[in-house]
């Protein structure tokens, strides 16, 4: 797959280095495949003070500072100079010019959600008052555009935690829009404790927004993470041109061993799929929803391939999709290979297990905030690799979707990988990001789990959720669940949340369909 031309390989971003986990233990399964990663002591370390900088560090921390104060000065975006193209040459905070093709949202939306008629027919989708097939929400909330991380060249190593990512949405994505993103703000907080450490930790609190080519705004967006580095004392350890593995420090997230799919494994996955309900053209009225409700859980996987990080799609690219279809139909299963090492159902066809993506994917226009190329990170389908947070978002879109029906709306998406509490758990010591929401403390039930292991190929993806609240806000009929992602085993891999808004029994059941294409 050709790699976007905006693609920087050196200026490491907090969302694509958290999906290089590899560096921590062995992409494949053959531990002979690559070597381990360099042991460094403590010691090895500067002992580095909250707001303290170094000489290495004043100047890059300056002019990153400066820049983030450059999006604040510059004020709102005059959105019709952005559509037009007048806005003045330097202007701060200018990312990508995304072009929606119908070619690539329909292999999203086939890929994520095929049985959609919302999102595979145009026809129906009419019906219900759109102007054609509707995107995903997170179709161009690309992460790496809005998220510049702290200056790569003021740090010889690097830990990445607790990615923790909102976007509400205000308009539908359809074939055929042009988007526009636009970096809004950018706050970085000093965690590092008071009496020093050898690790320098900060929190990263970016926003920013995304128009259309109509000038509507259809998109906000918030993406937090921790970011914590090191610099050796002795300048003369650091590479002159360090690579991934150079810098980078991660739990050993494949402690967890590779499940095996067994018979039973494979009746509770049937299971699921027969008792999931996709609820499509009937309403699902608010005053139908109690605080408590369980939607029905929904199954993706085993993931066989993760999504690749591919500026400037919020979705990124590649990555597997669910085999449903073929392993409940008895005829189209017989034609499948079941692996003998792990139980999986595989096709014969390379391109049913991980759809082609279009190659339409460098019509884009603009530079993200910096990238780099990790594609090779998840080429390995067949074998462990880690799995890019915001697959797991996008299958949760599913389950909600399949729950609020067509005749609803997801107005804020919530979603968080890699609680520092699993570092803990798995070897890394990181701080708590005071400005990051929780999700699962509001589940009664799962006030004392937390995300504890980090997705790889492989697992399952089992979305459950729980309605946390219901109330009516500015005449919108509202409701809030809580969702996440377990493996086969229960392991946690994923939280998040959402606000949806839903039809009433006092208004007409396309009331939300009408006030969001009308922008209300």
């Amino acid at each position: 797959m050709q790699q976007s031309k905006y693609l920087k390989w050196l200026a490491l971003t907090p969302a694509v280095a958290a999906l290089a986990l590899a560096v921590a233990g062995p992409l494949h399964a053959d531990p002979v495949a690559n070597p381990p990663a360099p042991t460094f002591q403590d010691s090895d370390f500067l002992t580095l003070y909250p707001g303290v900088w170094t000489d290495r560090e004043r100047p890059l921390v300056a002019k990153y500072l400066a820049d983030n104060q450059a999006l604040r000065d510059r004020g709102p975006i005059d959105v019709k100079a952005l559509v037009t193209g007048r806005l003045p040459k330097g202007t701060p905070g200018l990312g990508p010019v995304v072009r929606a093709t119908e070619a690539w949202v329909r292999y999203n939306n086939a890929k994520y959600d095929p049985e959609s008629k919302l999102r595979n027919d145009a026809a129906y989708a009419r019906q219900l008052g759109y102007k054609d097939i509707v995107g995903f929400v997170s179709f161009a909330a690309h992460d790496d555009t809005f998220m510049v991380p702290f200056p790569p060249a003021a740090r010889d190593r690097l830990l990445v935690s607790h990615l923790n990512h909102s976007i509400t949405n205000y308009r539908p994505i359809y074939p055929g829009d042009t988007l526009y993103l636009v970096m809004n703000d950018r706050r970085m907080k000093d965690l590092t404790p008071p009496e020093g450490a050898p690790m320098r930790s900060v929190a990263i609190t970016s926003g920013g927004s995304i128009y259309n080519q109509k000038g509507e705004k259809v998109t906000d967006v918030t993406f937090r993470v921790v970011e914590s580095v090191r610099i050796f004392k002795d300048p003369t350890r650091a590479p002159e041109n360090p690579g991934f593995m150079d810098i980078w420090e991660a739990p050993d997230w494949w402690r967890r061993p590779a499940h095996f799919y067994t018979d039973e494994d494979w009746r509770k996955i049937e299971t699921l799929w027969s008792q999931e309900k996709m609820r499509g053209a009937e309403p699902l009225y608010w005053e139908d929803v109690k605080v408590g409700d369980q939607p029905a859980p929904t199954a993706d996987g085993p993931i066989l391939a993760s999504v690749i990080p591919v500026a400037p799609w919020g979705m990124g690219a590649g990555g597997s999709r669910t085999l449903r279809r073929e392993i409940m139909d008895p005829a189209a299963r017989a034609k499948l290979v079941r692996g003998q090492k792990d139980g999986v159902y595989r096709s014969t066809d390379p391109q049913v297990n991980v759809p082609t993506p279009p190659l339409e994917q460098t019509n884009n226009e603009g530079e993200s905030g910096g990238a780099i190329v990790t594609s090779d990170i998840h080429k390995d389908g067949e074998k462990r690799s880690p799995l890019v947070n915001y697959m797991g978002r996008d299958f949760a879109i599913r389950h909600i979707t399949n729950w609020i029906g067509d005749r609803g709306w997801i107005q804020t998406l919530s979603w968080s990988i890699m609680d520092p509490r699993s570092h803990w758990v798995n070897g890394k010591s990181v701080p708590r990001n005071p400005d990051a929401p929780r999700f699962l403390d509001r589940v009664p039930f799962m006030k004392d789990r937390f995300v504890d292991t980090h997705g790889l190929t492989q697992d399952m993806m089992i979305v459950k959720s729980y309605v946390t609240d219901r109330y009516v806000r500015d005449g919108r009929f509202m409701a809030e669940l809580v969702w996440w992602i377990e493996t086969i085993e229960g392991d946690i891999l994923e939280e998040g949340s959402a606000a949806v808004r839903l039809p009433s029994r006092t208004e007409a059941p396309d009331a939300v369909t009408k006030a969001v294409t009308a922008g209300g």
